[in-house]
């Protein structure tokens, strides 16, 4: 299968976000930690700590996700020519290929290290925190991709 799509600023902050967002395990540890503040703050004459501790810990990460990451992806997607570049990919058993006037990738299925889809997004990672951004939008069968995906290289992870 081969499509051609050009990504928009709203694509790499919702990507970036999916990114940032943190893995499963990192949520549970933020909700653990907050939790353990909040007791903190019951049982003890630390009140004022323990609550705004866990108070600041989820505003701190909220702000992170919903302002300095987007601040940051719209700077990062001004900048980037590359990333505002026409891009086709070719998808195939052996793996898929990124083309555009800024150059070419070609990606073995044993390169991409896990994936995962969120918001219309699709996130192809090469390390725990490289990735390649390939919307749904320019898919004309997404099943086909998500087929070879969880052939190659295993189910989805959450993002």
């Amino acid at each position: 299968m081969m499509c051609n799509y050009k990504l928009t600023e709203a694509e790499i902050v919702s990507a970036m976000q999916l990114n940032g967002r943190g893995s499963k395990n990192m949520l549970i540890v933020l909700v653990m930690v907050c939790v353990a503040l909040v007791l903190v703050g019951i049982f003890t004459e630390y009140k004022l700590i323990g609550f705004g501790s866990a108070i600041g810990s989820l505003v701190g990460y909220f702000l992170i996700l919903f302002i300095l990451i987007p601040f940051r992806a719209k700077r990062q997607y001004r900048q980037h020519r590359a990333l505002r570049n026409e891009t086709t990919m070719l998808l195939s058993e052996q793996g898929i290929n990124f083309k555009s006037e800024s150059g070419e990738n070609k990606l073995q299925w044993c390169d991409i290290h896990k994936w995962g889809y969120g918001n219309g997004i699709y996130l192809l990672y090469i390390t725990s925190n490289m990735f390649y951004i390939v919307p749904a939008r320019a898919l004309s069968n997404t099943s086909e991709l998500n087929t070879l995906l969880e052939k190659n290289i295993g189910p989805k992870k959450a993002l």
